[in-house]
């Protein structure tokens, strides 16, 4: 949940702060614990909501989670390729300054 807050909040973080946490999302994307599983979903969506250079990353992320053999791994995984994938989501990331 930090995590999340920090990809919206902090503005002037640099974006290899939020790659260095994708290892982190990944280890824990098997915990089963529904507030993990939450907290580790919003915050791949997040960061990879918060610039062009990090929605690759956490797209290719999602696609290795949503393809994993894990039930909640594949659940987080699905959900945020759904999100990270729309159209919308896309537009507003290929308008956004660098």
């Amino acid at each position: 949940a930090m995590l999340a807050w920090a990809a919206v909040h902090l503005k002037k973080e640099p974006d290899a702060s939020f790659l260095a946490a994708l290892p982190l999302i990944e280890t824990h994307a098997g915990d089963p614990r529904n507030f993990v599983r939450k907290a580790v979903n919003w915050a791949l969506r997040q960061i990879g909501k918060r610039s062009r250079a990090l929605h690759a990353p956490a797209l290719a992320l999602a696609e290795k989670l949503a393809a994993s053999s894990d039930k909640t791994a594949r659940w987080i995984g699905k959900d945020a390729v759904k999100e990270l994938s729309d159209v919308k989501q896309l537009e507003r990331l290929a308008t956004t300054r660098l």
